[in-house]
């Protein structure tokens, strides 16, 4: 679990950079656009996009629960 929680640092602040100041989706979302359905114009707006994928793959390898990912405000379909 101690891999699940470097993966969670990093991932919380990929959220707070990119979901409360411009309204994106948050992680499990854009795991889903860019991994899932092959949404590579993420990467315009997020550069960072390979690695935030990167901690999402590996923070739920190491045992990670998304929900630890729901941040006030950044609720899955709260901005759409």
């Amino acid at each position: 679990m101690k891999n699940a929680s470097e993966s969670l640092e990093f991932l919380l602040e990929f959220e707070k950079k990119y979901c409360n100041s411009s309204k994106l989706a948050n992680s499990q979302m854009m795991y889903w656009y860019y991994r899932i359905l092959g949404d590579n114009s993420w990467k315009a707006v997020i550069p960072e996009i390979d690695n935030w994928v990167y901690h999402y793959e590996q923070f739920l390898n190491d045992g990670g629960d998304p929900y630890q990912l729901k941040q006030a405000g950044t609720f899955l379909g709260q901005y759409f």
